[in-house]
């Protein structure tokens, strides 16, 4: 769709190959009277990578999108959102309290190394993903660690209820709210309302954010208390970045 646009906004069928529409043809005069005829310098190709950019945030909520990403290897075999396990290990530590065979709930798992080092500590880990595709992967990789496909947003859809001690969030959470569509934020909403069903009586949800939008009106129809901070530290990719912590 991308490509079919810009063809047609900034040249026709083929980038650059003016000649194959002719200036007097119906699909030239619409092209003239659409860009005002332009001058070459004109905005359409920023309007295009931003429009590009808003379709790509739109499909963040999607399975398909991170079924494709994943067999693509866009992720590679291990990808951190946000932080490394290790940067946020004092916060999962906090938040086990020092007891030792918690059961641990990891949703938006990916093909993140959270699960290990969480389960390495002595607690069994459940680890959760939309996409078939990286569970699939993940359970040929570590066939020691459980792995659930499986929709958060779906009610019974993680198991039964009062289950689990802590639930983990690294991002899943954000691929709904930042997709900012309405659907999605819906579907957000579902997922925080399943999580806090399969969480035992003082459980907690320890989430880990990229932002602050909509995310502590959704925790408190949820949850009696919900506590926020932020840390900063090297992602993955060797920038600081700035990571919003909500301990439900």
């Amino acid at each position: 769709l991308i490509q079919a646009i810009s063809a047609y906004v900034c040249g026709g069928p083929a980038a650059g190959d003016r000649s194959r529409v002719p200036a007097g043809s119906a699909m030239g005069a619409a092209r003239s009277r659409l860009l005002g005829r332009r001058s070459s310098n004109c905005g359409c190709c920023s309007g295009l990578t931003l429009f590009k950019s808003n379709l790509f945030q739109s499909c963040l909520g999607e399975r398909s999108y991170w079924d494709a990403a994943y067999a693509a290897g866009r992720y590679k075999e291990t990808y951190e959102w946000l932080q490394t396990a290790e940067e946020l290990w004092p916060y999962i530590a906090e938040a086990l309290a020092g007891s030792s065979g918690s059961k641990v709930l990891h949703v938006g798992c990916g093909n993140s190394d959270l699960g290990r080092v969480v389960a390495s500590a002595g607690h069994r880990v459940v680890n959760v993903d939309y996409s078939s595709v990286v569970i699939d992967a993940m359970r040929q990789r570590h066939p020691e660690q459980e792995w659930l496909q499986a929709d958060c947003a779906v009610q019974g859809a993680l198991g039964t209820a009062d289950s689990f001690d802590i639930c983990i969030d690294k991002g899943g959470l954000d691929a709904l709210i930042e997709s900012y569509t309405d659907r999605m934020l819906e579907q957000a909403k579902l997922m925080v309302a399943e999580i806090h069903r399969v969480l035992r009586p003082g459980g907690v949800y320890l989430l880990f954010s990229n932002g602050t939008e909509h995310r502590k009106p959704m925790l408190d129809a949820c949850f009696q208390r919900v506590d926020a901070d932020y840390c900063e530290g090297y992602s993955m990719d060797l920038y600081r970045k700035l990571v919003f912590v909500y301990r439900c």
